[in-house]
């Protein structure tokens, strides 16, 4: 019993480290940040409390020269000097204030700005290393999606830190401050600021839940004009090939035209907002003066706590006014941001849970466990150990006892779902189990996945080609820095029966090819993968994920015959329905879903 509460602890601590890699890629502040903003905040509130104190000096200094004025000619040099002594120290207050607000201010701004662009850069490279170190067969978006959430989304994360953490912060604290100092001056004048303030939090509130919907519209339409664009790109030679071109510009123009609309909403929005703000701060800012103007004329005798309203008192009233507007006018700039930063964080949390769902919480730690890659010299042996294996809160695996001999070809076979990718996941070092163990070469696989990743050779059921040449598509199973003869090229598309597809193209392996093999067929995409594994001459482990899934009879006959030479001198394991794969010599091995158990291998 012990055993099992603690299988199920590590299950739910796992469960619960891949759910904070989820929010690191979705961008979200840690707990440290999001007390480091509040702590910017609050130097921003001290600065603008120091208004106050500043404000209230220059209203004392100022309001002497009245007074001064009268006086002049009634009274000598040296009276009017010392009169104006308390003006001079007021005068040199206000600039020594003035410079401590300069200076807490700058620091608040730079450490949010700090704090931003690290959860900007944390973001990135989190969503970078997953989309590396996920399984090859996981689905995955296009190049240009991709790059629109690296890139775009990613960097409307940084206005809503840096400015929407400061602004909330300044916004519970300093209107509040001024209203009550406001109150001690005129109660009347507080009692103004209380009904013209409160109306732009409302409206703002009102029309931020239109402004959120439409940002993650507009980003939605930037993503799908982003993916649609690097795409069309890319295989824009293929496309004039196939006198596609005019369609295509049809298409990117009513991209263009959606993506229009959408941000004109958002600006139509963001111009409403503005309007309803600036109309509020500019109807109290004119109340509050209006009330001063009467009273100082004698108009208006209410509004004080006894003493009629004095020019000192007047004038302090309307330095406190426009600041009291100041943080609600920011606030409201910031709700903007805000806005679309909450949008982006939705969006990067969609991508940031396929990618978890397809790579458990044990993945990234095994991958920085894992020690320098060197090939191995001879075929592995492959043991799976009653492996237990949950992913996105489902059992993929329970019990799992497999073992593959050096050199054994093992075809797995079963129905949909019963982990056939997995498992090959596994041996790669995609996924670690919760229970059991993998070993390959007698070595766990959190200390072989790098050298495996680097030595085997992989076919996957819907293999990725790349923009570029034949060529170059071909040298990706290869380190960077490695020569290859054309023989060799050759060699391999033989191998995988290409070398005829590729002869028939206009410029053979220097054939520009598209995106994702855009501009050839399945069969074709297939074959040319095949050859890309073969490239791997000194791998001594074959792996395949339904190889021939999808192809016409011909083609799935080549790419068969192109696995049985690749098999010999290897350890292979090959994942398949394919009755025709499986009259392959080897072993088959019949799994099914893990509410059953496991069956034992059966021979082919």
């Amino acid at each position: 019993m012990r055993e099992k509460n603690k299988k199920n602890g590590d299950t739910k601590d796992a469960e619960r480290q891949s759910l904070d890699t989820s929010v690191d890629m979705a961008g979200r502040a840690s707990p440290a940040e999001a007390a480091s903003l509040r702590n910017a905040g609050l130097l921003f509130v001290v600065a603008d409390l120091l208004w106050i104190l500043q404000a209230a000096l220059i209203a004392y200094a100022l309001g002497f020269l009245p007074g001064f004025a009268t006086a002049q000619e009634t009274i000598g040099e040296y009276a009017r000097q010392v009169l104006l002594y308390p003006a001079l120290l007021a005068a040199v207050g206000v600039i020594l204030i003035a410079a401590i607000r300069s200076v807490l201010q700058a620091r608040a701004l730079n450490a949010s700005r700090r704090i931003a662009r690290g959860i900007e850069t944390r973001t990135r490279e989190n969503l970078l290393m997953s989309a590396a170190k996920g399984s090859p067969a996981a689905p995955f978006p296009s190049a240009g999606a991709f790059a629109s959430h690296v890139t775009e989304q990613v960097e409307l994360l940084g206005p809503y830190y840096r400015s929407f953490g400061l602004q909330s912060v300044r916004l519970r604290i300093v209107p509040i401050a001024i209203v009550l100092v406001t109150a001690w001056v005129s109660w009347l004048a507080a009692l103004i600021l209380l009904v013209a303030g409160p109306v732009i939090p409302l409206f703002m509130a009102l029309i931020g839940m239109r402004a959120k919907s439409a940002s993650a519209d507009q980003q939605e339409e930037l993503t799908r004009l982003s993916g649609a664009l690097l795409d069309r790109i890319r295989g824009l030679e293929t496309l004039r090939l196939f006198g596609a071109v005019q369609r295509t510009a049809t298409d990117m123009a009513r991209a263009g035209d959606r993506f229009r609309e959408s941000t004109m909403k958002v600006l139509r929005i963001a111009f409403l907002s503005s309007t309803v703000l600036e109309l509020f701060s500019a109807l109290g800012i004119a109340f509050c003066a209006v009330y001063v103007g009467f009273s100082l004329l004698g108009d208006i005798t209410i509004g004080t706590w006894g003493a009629p309203l004095s020019f000192t008192g007047g004038l302090f009233v309307l330095l406190l006014a426009p600041e009291f507007f100041a943080p609600l006018r920011a606030y409201a700039g910031a709700y903007h941001d805000r806005a679309a930063g909450i949008a982006a964080q939705e969006k990067l949390a969609l991508i940031a849970g396929e990618i978890s769902r397809s790579v458990n919480s044990g993945d990234l730690a095994a991958s920085e466990r894992s020690k320098s890659a060197t090939g191995f010299t001879t075929p592995p042996e492959i043991s799976f150990s009653d492996v237990g294996l949950r992913l996105g809160g489902r059992q993929v695996f329970l019990g799992l006892n497999l073992v593959v001999d050096p050199g054994e070809t093992v075809f797995l076979s079963g129905p949909s779902g019963c982990g056939k990718t997995t498992v090959l996941d596994c041996i790669l070092g995609f996924h670690a189990p919760q229970s059991g163990s993998v070993l390959v070469g007698g070595q766990p696989i959190c200390d072989t996945a790098a050298a495996l990743r680097e030595n085997v050779m992989w076919l996957g059921q819907e293999p990725r080609l790349f923009h570029g040449t034949v060529r170059h598509n071909l040298l990706k199973g290869l380190p960077p820095t490695t020569t290859v003869s054309d023989d060799a090229f050759w060699q391999s598309l033989q191998i995988a029966g290409a070398a005829d597809l590729v002869r028939r193209l206009p410029r053979g392996l220097s054939t520009q090819i598209g995106e994702d093999g855009f501009g050839l067929s399945v069969g074709e995409i297939r074959r040319l993968a095949l050859a890309r594994a073969a490239m791997r001459r000194d791998a001594k482990l074959l792996l395949a994920d339904e190889p021939t899934a999808s192809l016409d009879a011909e083609t799935a006959a080549d790419v068969i015959r192109g696995l049985e030479q690749l098999a010999t001198g290897r350890t292979v394991l090959i994942a398949t329905h394919d009755a025709e794969v499986l009259q392959m010599s080897g072993r088959r091995f019949v799994m099914t879903r893990p509410e059953r158990a496991l069956t034992e291998g059966l021979p082919a």
